[in-house]
């Protein structure tokens, strides 16, 4: 059951298989097409750890804040976890689902395919507010799906020119862990290019004067 449960979790997500990318992180390179990062070239020293934020349009056009926390899992500088916050976004993916009133965080991977790109890969969940009868307890209403191959095209930009984004129903979780069963289709996809820009060192600034109270 194990097997079959990270099997589905890497269908999900678009990476690597977590046990084959902890076991032998070098093949995720080696085994990628077009691969630019031979074993005997050394990583760009362009760091893909950090704050990354984007702003992504609507067709309303009001723009959606969401923010990126990337962080390396080891020293190899291989598999990185990626968690995504969601501070300005609609929660029923633009009325898709109107049951939906909060957004779980985003959460998956990158993995290294060369010496400044990646295999990006991150899951959320449109939730519905648990009443009483379900003790405060949230429905999910949807499943979405981030995935795409992201550049380093500098040290402050992260471009992820192929990203699409796809919507599961609950019906496509049959076996009930939250993530779309093996095989299924999504009911939405569209194409979602994003431009993350690191978020910077941000500097103090000159207190205003405070009127002094009367005794």
């Amino acid at each position: 059951m194990k097997t079959q449960k990270n099997r589905r979790i890497v269908m999900v997500v678009g990476v690597l298989s977590l046990g084959l990318l902890v076991a032998a992180p070098w093949a995720a390179v080696n085994g990628n097409e077009g691969s630019t990062a031979p074993l005997d070239q050394p990583w760009s020293d362009r760091s893909l750890e950090g704050i990354w934020t984007t702003m992504i349009a609507t067709p309303v056009g009001h723009s959606s804040i969401n923010s990126f926390i990337i962080t390396a899992q080891g020293s190899e500088g291989m598999v990185y976890t990626v968690v995504g916050k969601h501070p300005q976004c609609t929660p029923t993916a633009l009325g898709m689902f109107p049951e939906a009133q909060r957004l779980s965080d985003m959460m998956g991977y990158c993995v290294r395919t060369g010496t400044n790109t990646f295999k990006l890969g991150v899951i959320y969940h449109g939730v519905k507010e648990g009443g009483p009868e379900r003790l405060g307890i949230g429905e999910i209403v949807y499943m979405a799906v981030l995935a795409g191959t992201a550049e380093l095209v500098d040290n402050e930009t992260l471009v992820i020119n192929d990203a699409t984004l796809g919507g599961y129903t609950p019906a496509q979780d049959l076996d009930g862990d939250r993530l779309p069963d093996e095989g299924a289709a999504p009911v939405a996809c569209v194409q979602m290019p994003l431009t993350l820009k690191r978020l910077p060192m941000f500097q103090s600034c000159e207190p205003t004067p405070m009127p002094i109270p009367n005794p």
